[in-house]
């Protein structure tokens, strides 16, 4: 998010013709997480996020739609379109105008980056029960509910900006697909604007989220003073911004983190937590040691070791396609 950020805030300082400190990605990376991110993530409750959330939404339909335009053929972004105030390619450098048949799948290992990209949905668990308590009327069903509306569109939201985005620009596509897009396009403009304002609302949550974890983990018991909140969020905070002033590909971030956290996630922490629970309940003689349920076990120990395997595999593939694509 902070990445984003700083490439978001960049962008839009070169579109209002801002030059000098401010023109700099670390220099607004820093300056946002300290007027924006740090405030937001302190405070306590996040009712008064709501409208951000809404931005948020209402941010993503637009941006949809403004990629669907220009992927029009004949577009500002074709080599076809008319030259003119309506052709954005001449204010791209290079590495930002459409590549078509240049590159091509290098490697089948390739895919293992976009495997691990998209298991970063399953990253926003630790959120799950702050979204579960602060929800009205909260119910299993309700919130089961809310869920497979909230990743069924997700997941088709995503699919549809992957699709565009490489439509328009091909091989060229950044790990932020906005960065493609020219500062003189004034549709891009607004959509980084609203998408700005939706992830310092998203930071706030996902910050959130992952200091309670941190107080069940290490002050689990204890009440959280103001000084222990404050100090928690400083540290978070400050960690975050400093990885992201010496990392600057969203899309690296994204597919390292992915087959990590979501590759344990999804296979390793829920078969650990099934192993640990049955083994508890054989021991104390409330659950029979059945031959089905020693398959089941052996079943997660080996969804263990597959996702040791893929979270390695995809994390080391995309070290090397960042780094070292020559080697694929």
């Amino acid at each position: 998010y902070s990445i984003i950020l700083g490439d978001t805030l960049t962008s839009l300082a070169q579109t209002f013709g801002i030059n000098g400190l401010f023109a700099t990605r670390r220099a607004n990376i820093a300056a946002i997480s300290l007027v924006g991110v740090y405030p937001l993530s302190c405070l306590k409750s996040l009712a008064a996020l709501a409208p951000v959330s809404l931005t948020g939404i209402v941010g993503i339909l637009i941006t949809c739609i403004v990629m669907a335009i220009r992927a029009l053929p004949g577009g500002p972004y074709s080599s076809i379109a008319a030259v003119g105030a309506t052709n954005y390619l001449a204010s791209l450098s290079a590495d930002l105008r459409p590549s078509f048949g240049v590159i091509g799948l290098r490697s089948p290992k390739s895919l293992l980056v976009l495997s691990s990209m998209t298991a970063t949905a399953f990253l926003v668990h630790m959120a799950g029960p702050e979204v579960y308590q602060t929800l009205q009327n909260p119910t299993l069903a309700r919130f089961g509910k809310l869920s497979a509306i909230g990743f069924g569109s997700t997941a088709l939201i995503s699919a549809f900006m992957m699709a565009v985005g490489f439509y328009t620009f091909g091989g060229s596509c950044k790990g932020m697909i906005l960065n493609n897009y020219s500062t003189l396009d004034a549709g891009a403009t607004i959509c980084r604007l609203l998408m700005g304002v939706s992830l310092l609302g998203s930071y706030a949550f996902l910050a959130n989220a992952m200091k309670k974890a941190w107080y069940e983990i290490f002050y689990k018991g204890q009440e959280i003073s103001d000084k222990i909140h404050y100090r928690t969020s400083k540290m978070f905070i400050s960690i975050l911004t400093s990885l992201a002033l010496v990392v600057s590909d969203a899309g690296f971030v994204v597919s390292v983190t992915g087959a990590l956290l979501g590759s344990a996630l999804i296979y390793m922490v829920p078969s650990f937590i099934f192993l640990k629970s049955t083994r508890r309940r054989m021991n104390n003689g409330s659950l029979a040691s059945t031959r089905v349920l020693k398959v089941e076990r052996l079943w997660n120990k080996f969804l263990i070791g597959l996702g040791a395997i893929l979270a390695l595999a995809g994390a080391g593939m995309s070290v090397v396609n960042t780094f070292f694509p020559h080697l694929l």
